[in-house]
């Protein structure tokens, strides 16, 4: 199995992201759009940026071209230059600020209305004091996505012998987000679960799992047929208007109980508000 750690610059070089991420990428937009109805969303801080597969550091295009003032942060100098050139590609404005480590924020208090991440707290240590800083400089909501522990198929990859561990560290389970969150007296408003396509979560790319079992003369039908590839930058740059009518009829599972979803979903995610409101 190849972590995003080691093959993060290739999607910089071909956009083709997949199916299963450019879903969960529109999944998430659904997220984005009842976050920016409920709290009236002016600017946000994306940090840290890395952590999805596919692009790094694009996911808060959504925001930038609905007018909000975004700031991206991340920890590698050279892939912080190349999201910023793939932002300028869309024309989009955007804040992308580079630093080693995140337990120390350079903003005031309240700087931000939402901080947020997606899959990122597992590339990190010092997740307590990083989640602290997002805490101190978001005013209304902090939105945490993390994968879901509970995915029977997180069972394979603990069981991984590659070494290739998913978390630095213990702390960025579900119960110590939480616990941080609530000694910063921000109370959880909603959790759940979310990206639940029909696929499972193999992570890796449905072509590369073939070939693993060797069904590799499969795997090239499917590329011949689905190629060009798929990314989500076509539909943000207007290219490909339709890709994500195509993309969400998967998305017939979204809407079961949580439950259910427990199971089979991708990600789990975490709003938080500020103690003194409901």
């Amino acid at each position: 199995m190849i972590s995003i750690e080691q093959n993060w610059k290739r999607y910089f070089i071909d956009h083709n992201e997949g199916m299963g991420t450019t879903y969960e990428r529109f999944i998430l937009h659904r997220y984005f759009q009842m976050l920016s109805e409920r709290f009236d969303i002016k600017s946000i801080l994306e940090v840290p940026s890395f952590g999805m597969t596919g692009v790094s550091g694009i996911n808060s295009m959504w925001w930038a071209a609905k007018g909000v003032q975004v700031t991206v942060m991340d920890d590698d100098e050279v892939r912080a230059g190349l999201i910023s050139e793939v932002w300028r590609g869309l024309d989009l404005p955007f804040r992308m600020l580079c630093q080693k480590g995140f337990s120390s924020l350079p903003f005031d208090d309240n700087s931000f209305d939402m901080a947020w991440n997606f899959a990122a707290l597992r590339f990190q240590s010092g997740v307590p004091a990083m989640l602290r800083e997002m805490a101190r400089v978001s005013k209304k909501a902090v939105f945490i996505c993390i994968p879901n522990r509970w995915n029977i198929f997180n069972l394979f990859r603990k069981s991984d012998k590659t070494g290739q561990s998913r978390s630095k560290q213990p702390d960025d389970s579900a119960q110590g987000i939480r616990e941080v969150m609530e000694q910063q007296n921000w109370q959880l408003a909603e959790e759940g679960y979310l990206d639940v396509p029909p696929w499972p979560d193999i992570a890796m790319a449905k072509e590369d799992m073939l070939r693993k079992m060797g069904m590799g003369f499969i795997a090239d039908r499917m590329q011949k047929r689905d190629n060009p590839g798929i990314c989500i930058l076509d539909w943000l740059n207007g290219k490909d208007p339709q890709m994500e009518e195509r993309v969400l009829k998967y998305d017939l599972l979204e809407n079961l109980p949580d439950p259910i979803k427990k199971f089979w979903a991708h990600h789990q995610y975490f709003l938080f508000i500020p103690g003194n409101e409901n």
